[in-house]
Order: C-alpha cells, then structure tokens, then sequence
C-alpha cells in the first residue's frame, strides 16, 4: 500500500497488471510503456497518481477502472494502444495525445468540455471517422493535428475555434471518400498552417469563402483531385506558402495572393503557367517544381532511373527556354532577380542546359572574347544544388588595374515552411535556379568609363559550401549562346574553379 513508483516498461511478457494496484492509493508514477503482451489491467487506485503511461501497450483495448478521486494536473499517455474508448473522467488537461490509437473509432462528446484544451492529436487513428458536432466549444484550442484518420467532413462549429491556429487533416488517399471542408463564415480568424494534403479533394471540397482565413500563412494541397480552386484564394493576404503539387487534375493556375512567397507546383504546370509566374507575381521569391508522384510499382520497373532521368531534362531545357524565351522581362524585371526557381532531382544533376559546370564552394569562370553583345546580352543564369544559401555574383576584370568589380547579392528566400514537417526534408535533392539580369550587376556609374567587354571574369561564391553547380550566358538569340559555347569550347576555356578565391586588388 505503501508503493509510490512502479517502473514496468518495456516488460513485454506482462499480460496482465494485478488487482492489488488498486491499494495503492501512494502510487505518483506508473510506467507500463511498452509492455507489448499487456492485455488485462482491471483497475488502478488515482489518489496520489501524476503520472501514468499506457503507450505502446498495443494489446490493451480496455483503459482500466480507477479507484478514487483523480487529480486535475494528471499526465496519461495513451499513444499507440488498442484502446476502443476514452476513459470519461478525463477532465482539466491542455494536451490530448491519442496519436496511433488504431481502434479508437469515436471521440466522445465529453472531450468537447475540456476548456483548458490547448492540443489535440489523433494522428493514426486509423478507425476514426467523425470529430464530435460541438468541437466548437473548445475556445482554448490552437492545435488540432488528425492526419491519417477516416474524417472525411468536419463538424460546422469547427469554424468557431477561434484561436486554433494549426489543423492538420493529411492522408484520407483516395479510397472514394472524399473530404469536405465547411464555409468558414468569417470564422478560424487565426488559423495560421492549413495541411490537407492527399486528403482526395474535389471541386467543392473547399469553401468558397476559404479567402476570409485572413491569418492563414501556409497552406498545402498536395496530392488531390479538384480541377479548380475557388477565386476567393486570391484574397488570402497573409499567405506566405502554397503546394499544389501532384495536383494533376488541377486545368487552372488560380490567380494567386499578392504577398505569396512560395509556390509548389508539377512539371506540367510549370511549362503551363511559367510567363504569369515570371511577369506577374513580382513577391514569389521561391517555386519549387516537383516530379509527377509514380507508385511504387511503376518505380520498380527496370529503365525508370533512365526514364526519369530524361523526363528531368526535357523538363529542365523547356522550362528554361520558355523563361529565357521572356527577353524584355529578363532585361527589365529586377523582380527576376530576387526569384529562385526548383527543381527537385533524385540525382542531384545539373541540367545539360548549363553549358558551364564543376563542383567547388567558390567559382571563377573566363568569358569569351566579346561576351557582352549590346542589346541582346540579358544577363546569366546559375544553378546550385541543396539548401539555399546567400550566393554572390561578381564580375570582374581580367587585369586587375583599379576597375571596380561589379557585384550583386540576391535576397533569395530561405526555406522555413513548416508543410514539410511531416515528410522527410529533400532539400538535398533540389537543384537551385536563379537569373541575374546584366541590368541588375552592371552599375555605370562604377565603370569609369570602362565598358563590359573589358570585364572578362564572373565569379560565384556559395558562402563557403561546396556546391554543385552550372551557369550559363542568356542571350536573346539562342544561336548567340551556342556561338558564345562553341568559342569556350575551342579556346578551351571552360570553368577554372577553385576553392579559397584571393582577391588581389
């Protein structure tokens, strides 16, 4: 009667806890987690009890019966069990984690009077189907994290929560159930991450209103079945972040927020939509273009790496010619230059649309003779691959006699959304893209006179990290680049790269 602490974890031949526990009204902390075999715990006595962890106590379907009056700053981790129902004394908690619960099939109504409810997470559920109808009433509520459950329509007093700040319905898949999402009524004003990835949306699946979330930061819609997104999108003001990725059925490109910072987007869609994207969103620092998903079926099939490999770089050299095909907004737009364009590769490969490539942390590339063709040189384009760092262009001169270096550092966007928490990060997988228009680095009234033809040097440096990495000259004619390439290849002046750049000046 005496016992305070009972430490059984990881016991994974105990099936069963005796009745005597039921004494021990001194019991503070109770650790079961992990008893893998447990399957019978008929009661246990809460008088003293802070603690107690039943999670990975995946034979467990019945939460045993308690004896005595529970306190209110009691901690029950339940993850991972068989558990059907939730135990109704379950009273003044901020966190309800009932994540990997596989045969909990309903949450009962009595969780919707937990007004200190801060956190709710039912992630893996897998037999959950429904949120209880008067989930409205949790005012303290900011997250509510469900994905891979069954819930396929929310509950309309969702819109109610009004200090819910991240929900999270991902992985419904397309099993013919399709989810729905309520009007929003003004409501959720300050939901800020909104993930529904692969949760089978059709047209109508959104609200039409979705433009009132006037908090709404990031939203992702990976992975669904809709072909077109309500025109209220475009209202969004705060919206930082949009996937679209792997949306395949998706005709249209909405007309997108004016502060959108990042873009996620599949092959198709970008050849489709590149001259708005280039022209018209002069905030969109960042697009990340994606492989269409294959199954893993079509994986396996022998040739799919050369497959993949080619559809990488037709897509590569069709994109990049439809954005250098953009002349006079290459030359005019210094919004081009703060963008960045990706592209995510399995192999890491710089597209053979760069002309120049090599692999170092610093590079210094020769020019040809006469580079700079007045009115028809638009500037160069520069790939890297992995995580975005600060990367600085400098042109320099040959000899180095005094002329001032022309030098240029894009304020390129640092990937900080939070959409890819759940998944596995593949920044080591995208290859970079950014423009540097010569409006941009060259600066009259640093030249002294000089003219860009007596600068015969362009530098990168990628902040220390080794890169690989390509350039190439953009011209307005592409029978000017392929002369351009063709006098670097005969003069055998290819890229001398090198690591740890001096500058003797």
């Amino acid at each position: 009667p005496n016992l305070e602490y009972l430490n059984l974890k990881g016991c994974s031949d105990l099936e069963e806890v005796h009745d005597s526990l039921e004494c021990c009204s001194k019991l503070i902390r109770l650790d079961l987690s992990d008893c893998n075999s447990l399957n019978r715990f008929p009661r246990v006595n809460v008088e003293s009890l802070k603690y107690m962890s039943l999670e990975g106590c995946f034979s467990l379907e019945k939460f045993p019966d308690i004896h005595g009056r529970i306190k209110s700053e009691i901690q029950i981790r339940m993850r991972i069990t068989r558990i059907r129902e939730l135990p109704s004394f379950i009273t003044d908690i901020t966190k309800l984690d009932l994540r990997g619960m596989e045969n909990l099939v309903v949450l009962p109504s009595s969780i919707c009077r937990l007004k200190s409810l801060v956190i709710l997470d039912v992630v893996r559920c897998s037999k959950l189907k429904s949120l209880p109808e008067e989930i409205g009433d949790l005012d303290n509520l900011e997250q509510l994290h469900a994905r891979g459950t069954l819930i396929s329509r929310l509950p309309s007093s969702i819109v109610r929560l009004n200090k819910l700040k991240i929900l999270c319905f991902y992985g419904l898949g397309d099993g013919g159930v399709h989810f729905e999402f309520p009007p929003v009524a003004e409501g959720l004003q300050s939901l800020e991450y909104l993930n529904l990835r692969y949760c089978n949306l059709i047209d109508g699946g959104l609200p039409e209103d979705i433009g009132s979330l006037s908090s709404l930061k990031e939203l992702c819609l990976e992975g669904n079945n809709f072909e077109h997104l309500p025109r209220s999108i475009a209202q969004l003001g705060a919206l930082q972040f949009l996937n679209l990725s792997n949306c395949r059925r998706l005709t249209q490109l909405p007309e997108l927020p004016s502060e959108l910072n990042e873009l996620r987007a599949d092959y198709h869609m970008a050849l489709e939509f590149i001259h708005d994207l280039v022209t018209k969103r002069k905030k969109l620092q960042r697009v990340i273009f994606e492989q269409p998903y294959l199954d893993l079926e079509t994986k396996r099939k022998e040739g799919y790496d050369a497959h993949n490999d080619t559809i990488y770089e037709v897509f590569a050299h069709a994109l990049f010619q439809k954005i250098s095909s953009l002349r006079h907004d290459i030359s005019a737009l210094d919004s081009l230059s703060k963008s960045v364009f990706t592209i995510a590769h399995k192999e890491k490969k710089i597209p053979s649309w760069f002309h120049h490539q090599g692999w170092d942390s610093r590079v210094s590339v020769n020019l040809p003779e006469n580079w700079y063709i007045p009115h028809k040189f638009l500037g160069f384009a520069v790939c890297y691959n992995g995580i975005l760092v600060d990367t600085t262009t400098q042109l320099t001169p040959v000899c180095d006699d005094g002329i001032s270096w022309m030098t240029h550092k894009p304020a390129l966007s640092s990937d900080n959304s939070e959409c890819d928490t759940e998944s596995s990060d593949d920044s080591e997988y995208y290859i970079n893209v950014f423009f540097v228009p010569f409006s941009v680095l060259w600066d009259t009234s640093k030249a002294n006179g000089e003219i860009p033809n007596d600068y015969g040097i362009i530098r990168l440096s990628f902040s220390g990290e080794v890169k690989k990495y390509g350039l190439r000259l953009l011209y307005k004619e592409e029978n000017e680049v392929e002369a351009m390439s063709q006098i670097w290849e005969n003069n055998n002046e290819l890229t001398e790269h090198f690591t740890g750049l001096r500058r003797t000046r």
